[in-house]
């Protein structure tokens, strides 16, 4: 409205000053509107500088969309578990993007933590086997030092409800490679990788909801899958490893690894596990 009501004045403005000009009333509207290069589209151009059209339009989608949904209950509810489901999965997708790619990893000094691989026949495997890591830990010349890791599941017991857990087995010295200290306690040792070492590093998460943030936890025993384990530290608030993975609540030295006729730890054609090391100082990337 306030837009028709200033066109029109000047409208009225150009005619007056073509009456006075010596123009009849009729030719001196006509010049006028070719002047002002008429009132519709000149209106139009407004609209699209003020951005008011493009609101006009999406309000006008907006109430035929509504419409159609009315009309198709079956196709809105389609539509929205459609809409629900994309919208989910593209959060979870930058969930990791952003905890692996975007934000620094919370480890120190992280831009010196590589994962390494192998090439095999078919391609590249992010997978290992104990014996191939452990010749990779002794060997190189690049790495200040190397961990491997693999996901399991442990039945919690003993401790209220049995549950479920997400977990890792590792080697001893994955915390010292992260650079992470636990907040109680002590972490791995380099013996504790020999068989009927059973050693259990709780998350702060697990530490706080199933042994209600006991001080004193340090030491005590749990059934882990019906064997014993002793709790020896607790990491801090926050920590998790691996970042791409559900987050594991409990880790366990590799011992679990070398008990049995034939050790998983001594199967060189076992690849299950998944390596991280640390570069040495003005060594990158390529050079290793």
């Amino acid at each position: 409205r306030e837009l028709a009501e200033e066109l029109e004045s000047h409208l009225q403005m150009h005619i007056e000053d073509n009456v006075r000009s010596g123009m009849r009333p009729e030719e001196a509207r006509r010049q006028a509107l070719i002047r002002l290069g008429g009132v519709e589209p000149t209106k139009e151009i407004c609209r699209d500088a003020w951005g008011v059209r493009i609101i006009n339009e999406l309000a006008q989608d907006i109430r035929y969309g509504l419409r159609q949904l009315r009309r198709n209950p079956g196709f809105a509810v389609v539509a929205v578990l459609t809409l629900a489901l994309g919208i989910g999965a593209n959060t979870a997708m930058f969930s990791v993007i952003d905890a692996v790619l975007l934000r620094p990893l919370p480890y120190a000094h992280p831009s010196q933590l590589v994962s390494v691989q192998q090439r095999v026949s078919h391609g590249v495997s992010s997978f290992v086997s104990y014996p191939n890591f452990s010749d990779w830990r002794s060997q190189n010349h690049v790495f200040s030092s190397m961990a491997a890791y693999r996901e399991t599941n442990f039945t919690l017991t003993g401790s209220g409800e049995p549950v479920q857990l997400p977990g890792e087995i590792v080697t001893w010295e994955i915390f010292r490679l992260l650079g992470v200290r636990p907040v109680l306690g002590r972490d791995f040792l380099q013996q504790e990788v020999q068989a009927g070492s059973n050693e259990v590093m709780l998350s702060h998460r697990l530490w706080q909801s199933r042994f209600g943030s006991n001080p004193k936890i340090v030491g005590h025993v749990v059934a882990l899958g019906g064997k014993s384990y002793t709790i020896c530290g607790v990491m801090p608030p926050g920590f998790q490893f691996p970042l791409s993975a559900e987050p594991a609540e409990l880790w366990t030295a590799i011992a679990t690894d070398a008990e049995g006729k034939t050790p998983q730890t001594s199967e060189r054609g076992a690849p299950v596990f998944r390596v991280i090391a640390r570069l040495k100082p003005r060594v990158n990337p390529t050079h290793a």
